[in-house]
Order: structure tokens, then sequence, then C-alpha cells
């Protein structure tokens, strides 16, 4: 039995906001798979539809931020593993190691 676009949208919303990530590799297709339901809808069908998809809309762009946010932090913490990047007077850049000689480690 095929879902409403409206159900759809729903549980796009919810499996995004769970974290369910994979879920969406199944609920777009089905949803892509409704549109022709939505061309012959009514006006009110419509106008609810349209206020499920905003949103779903919402949660996605909140979600794309979330993971663009990660990605920085994951860069950026890879970075500091690397050592503390300094300048010297002459403007050169210089690494100064994160990792302590193997004689120093306790």
């Amino acid at each position: 039995m095929s879902q409403s676009p409206e159900a759809i949208l729903q549980n796009v919303r919810r499996a995004v906001m769970e974290g369910e990530y994979a879920q969406l590799e199944i609920l777009l297709p089905a949803l892509r798979d409704t549109e022709a339901a939505m061309v012959n809808g009514d006006l009110r069908t419509l106008q609810t539809l349209q206020a499920e998809a905003e949103r779903t809309e919402s949660c996605l762009i909140s979600a794309l931020a979330g993971v663009r946010a990660a990605r920085r932090r994951v860069a950026e913490v890879s970075e500091a593993a690397k050592g503390l990047t300094t300048y010297d007077r002459g403007g050169h850049k210089a690494t100064v190691p994160a990792v302590l000689p193997a004689s120093r480690r306790v």
C-alpha cells in the first residue's frame, strides 16, 4: 500500500530529526512516485501538502547546516592533531609538533 505524499514528507522529516539518514534513500523515491497524485489534488490538499513540504524543507536545511558544521569541526580537529601553527618574527609559518618526542612520553 502506497503512502500519501503528506505521510511520506512526515516520515522524511522524522527520519532527519532522528538522524535516520539511511531511510531517506527509501523515502525520496517513494515521494517522487506520488507526484502524479499531486497533479489532480484539490487546492486545500495541495496547501496542506505545501505546508508539510515547507516544514520538511526547514528540517533538511537545518540538518545540512549541522552536517557542514560537523565536517568543519572534524577538519579543525585533524588540523590540530598535526600541531600548533605559528608565525615567527619574519612572518614565516612554522608548525610546532603536537606529539612530544618519544624520550619525553610518560
